[in-house]
């Protein structure tokens, strides 16, 4: 996937897929890095500072993705934080 990189106006993206982890460490971000792509709209962002939380919050724009990671990473993640509409969608939508 593709790191999201401000480019002007906001540079903290508001995805849909969001998990807080405990951290980040380098296997987590070169699983990022090296997942597949598979269309538009698959790249993803971590949050270091956060004022709701002291952990950072790894986010995703593809459900696919997002649902990979909090399988490859469940022992990493502290709360789902996807928005709610798009859990229910995500579940459903997964099998």
């Amino acid at each position: 996937m593709e790191y999201f990189y401000g480019g002007g106006g906001r540079s903290d993206p508001d995805f849909i897929y969001r998990f807080e982890v405990k951290s980040v460490p380098d296997v987590m971000w070169a699983w990022c890095e090296s997942y597949p792509l598979t269309g538009p709209f698959e790249r993803w962002y971590v949050q270091h500072l956060n004022k709701s939380t002291p952990n950072p919050i790894i986010t995703f724009e593809s459900s696919k993705a997002a649902y990979m990671f909090s399988i490859a990473y469940s022992e990493y993640i502290v709360k789902d934080l996807t928005y709610s509409f798009a859990r229910k969608y995500n579940e459903n939508s997964m099998g």
